[in-house]
């Protein structure tokens, strides 16, 4: 589908981003992750902030009624210059499966002009807290001419989704995919072709939020399950 424009404010952006925010939570009773609150803000609200604030241009893939999410973004900060892109796209069909969104995203970006032709695309995940933290390590790692950095965490885990990747290589295979074939992948097969490095990622960076307990220990407020007596 066609990307939606939000409106958010920073001067002129030096990469791009691609945040998948469409996932079901189904080991969260089906709570939309991208709306889960920690603190004042939602998930989605803190990445957009962080990413606005560094000036990356982002499109989130997900669904349509997180755009007053990007638009409220835009609100809260005052326009000061050329203001980064926010988009707003999905996969189609929906929920299938995060090569699938990152595809969308990158197509969504080139679209609008957003991709760069030099340079790295960040790939995300709504449900990555610290966000800030998170870009500002991500954009301390200098990968050598048309590599990337995939990151691996304390138990030696590549982190797909708090990664950064050569934006043109990336567009060179979205580009390569015949009609849907990208439907159902795992983001490791996307990505296989492309040259990266494996920066190790500073403690207590990368965590994400897939159950209640992860949830409970970072803080995250989860709605109550209908049904459920008030407190």
């Amino acid at each position: 589908m066609p990307a939606e424009r939000g409106r958010a404010a920073a001067d002129g952006p030096p990469r791009a981003a691609v945040l998948l925010a469409g996932g079901t939570g189904s080991r969260l009773g089906g709570a939309d992750k991208a709306l889960l609150r920690r603190g004042r803000s939602t998930l989605l609200q803190d990445w957009l902030e962080a990413l606005v604030a560094r000036q990356v241009a982002v499109v989130v893939v997900g669904p349509p009624h997180l755009r007053p999410q990007l638009d409220a973004t835009g609100r809260s900060r005052p326009a000061a210059g050329s203001a980064p892109e926010v988009l707003l796209t999905r996969e189609d069909p929906p929920l299938s499966g995060p090569a699938a969104g990152v595809a969308a995203g990158v197509r969504a970006l080139a679209a609008a002009d957003l991709l760069p032709h030099e340079g790295h695309v960040l790939l995300l995940a709504v449900d990555t807290v610290d966000p800030g933290a998170l870009l500002d390590a991500l954009h301390g790692v200098a990968p050598g001419p048309g590599r990337g950095a995939i990151p691996v965490d304390a138990a030696g885990r590549e982190q797909r989704l708090a990664s950064m990747v050569d934006a043109a290589a990336l567009r060179r295979t979205v580009d390569a995919l015949a009609p849907g074939e990208e439907v159902g992948w795992p983001l490791r097969r996307l990505l296989e072709g492309l040259a990266v490095d494996h920066p190790r990622l500073p403690a207590g960076l990368g965590r994400d939020v897939d159950t209640v307990a992860d949830a409970a220990a970072l803080g995250i407020e989860l709605p109550e399950a209908e049904g459920d007596p008030p407190l």
